[in-house]
């Protein structure tokens, strides 16, 4: 078996083997590069030791797996012991399924702390056998989630996409215009702020042709405003703001002076799934002074992995109205849902 290292160990014990990190996640990392994806966890536990010339006492996480049995379909990392073993301080997870959920999140990127949050609520509504559907029926107890854009004749709605650049604002500005025009016959305009992306205005006037819809643009809130006002009356105004770096408080700035020159009736942050759980943090703290009511989750499809987005879901405030799952227009993206959106996260579906 491989030799010791400073952040952890692993050592054989029958047909099992038990690696030890400083948390679990880094232990399951370890499980997975010996033992491969389709691994069996038998156990977690705490484990504490004193440290060098008997300086406190260090904390760590140790977990027993075996590979699975040859010719068996690969699995995701699982508990498959008859009875939990008790664990001092109540973490790592005292119960079985506990630890199985709390595994499963880690498989899915999903950040530690919500992690842990999941995996102990999931331990409450399981049975031994029913592990993988109380790590469901959590994780969608916790999604927040929007009705999609409601028009309604007669009184025309003004909804603003803002976000990052390059998270595919423009695209989904598109997508959302063909879905309310072609499958709610809403009669839909389109408004370009976004001077400064080169070909922006040009990207969404061929959408706008194709889908023979009135378009106007406007630079900064002053013409902005008059390009709305020209407008005139439809159902739904879709506005395509410029994006903006997190990281450029003078840009979200500018971006609020806009939207308060709009005045819409909804604001869509867009968040890429390609993006890190710490980028996504960011994004939405730096967007927040914008006031976005809800979240569009863009680039679905992109990603490795789409429990990083738990970094930013789950909140009352800014739940998910859409999902965007490629680049076709209007077929990749739909309105989220609570099961869909958790089942996407946890790998059990594809997008």
């Amino acid at each position: 078996m491989s030799a010791a290292t400073p952040a952890g160990r692993a050592t054989e014990a029958g047909d099992s083997r038990t690696y030890r990190g400083r948390t679990m996640r880094e232990a399951l990392a370890r499980v997975r590069r010996d033992l491969g994806g389709d691994a069996v966890i038998l156990a977690a536990r705490e484990v504490r030791r004193r440290r060098l010339f008997g300086l406190g006492a260090g904390a760590s996480v140790e977990v027993e797996a075996s590979a699975a049995a040859e010719g068996s379909a690969p699995a995701r990392v699982a508990v498959e012991v008859p009875a939990p073993r008790p664990v001092g301080g109540g973490w790592p997870p005292a119960s079985v399924e506990a630890a199985a959920a709390y595994a499963r999140l880690l498989e899915a990127d999903a950040p530690e702390p919500f992690a842990r949050l999941l995996a102990r609520e999931a331990a409450i509504l399981s049975s031994p056998d029913d592990a993988a559907s109380a790590v469901r029926r959590a994780l969608e107890d916790a999604l927040a989630v929007a009705p999609p854009i409601r028009p309604v004749p007669g009184t025309r709605r003004v909804v603003a996409l803002i976000g990052p650049t390059g998270v595919g604002k423009t695209t989904t500005v598109a997508k959302l215009a063909a879905t309310l025009k072609l499958r709610r016959g809403a009669r839909v305009g389109l408004l370009s702020a976004d001077a400064r992306r080169i070909g922006a205005y040009e990207q969404l006037r061929a959408f706008a042709d194709l889908l023979d819809a009135p378009l106007a643009v406007g630079d900064g809130p002053e013409a902005a405003r008059g390009a709305l006002d020209a407008l005139g009356a439809l159902d739904v105004v879709l506005v395509d703001t410029p994006g903006a770096s997190p990281r450029d408080a003078s840009r979200v700035a500018e971006l609020g002076e806009l939207l308060a020159a709009l005045r819409p009736d909804e604001v869509h942050l867009a968040l890429g799934a390609t993006a890190s759980a710490r980028g996504l943090r960011a994004a939405a703290d730096r967007f927040a002074p914008a006031r976005p009511g809800r979240l569009i989750l863009t680039k679905l499809d992109e990603a490795e992995t789409l429990g990083p987005l738990l970094a930013v879901l789950g909140r009352a405030d800014r739940p998910v109205s859409y999902l965007t799952t490629g680049p076709a227009v209007p077929d990749d993206v739909e309105a989220a849902s609570r099961g869909r959106l958790a089942r996407l996260i946890l790998g059990e579906e594809a997008v």
